[in-house]
């Protein structure tokens, strides 16, 4: 790898470059400029991704954040997933914002309530918890 930094306490990057894995046993896989920055997050690959929530994880893609505690995005671009164990498969510029919450694809979809969910399409929401919205 290349300008690759672990700064956190047991944390690693493995390959790629510009790469920083400051979060405490935090690891990125490799990729580029990619940041792990939550307390055991981790970063698989992509560009410009970032975990930021403790227990994160981004698995590719591109400009991708997991902030959330224990949230996940799969891949894609643009995605975020902000809420406690909320995830995003892919797509693009989709969001998962409070607990629970999780898009499967599409384009610009958001599941912004508790346990709400958007299984893809293009511009759906579900905005009430426990909903679900079929792309």
């Amino acid at each position: 790898g290349n300008n690759n930094r672990a700064t956190g306490s047991y944390a690693s990057v493995s390959g790629g470059q510009n790469n920083e894995a400051s979060g405490d046993a935090s690891s990125i896989s490799g990729g580029n400029s990619n940041v792990a920055s939550g307390t055991l997050s981790s970063v698989t690959g992509g560009n410009y991704n970032r975990a930021t929530g403790s227990y994160a994880s981004v698995s590719g893609g591109q400009n991708n954040e997991a902030s959330g505690d224990a949230s996940s995005i799969s891949g894609g671009d643009e995605n975020v997933a902000s809420g406690k164990f909320s995830s995003v498969t892919g797509g693009i510029y989709n969001r998962a914002t409070n607990s629970f919450a999780s898009v499967s694809g599409g384009y610009s979809n958001e599941a912004s309530e508790y346990a709400s969910s958007v299984t893809g399409g293009r511009l759906n929401s579900a905005t009430y918890s426990y909903s679900s919205v079929s792309g």
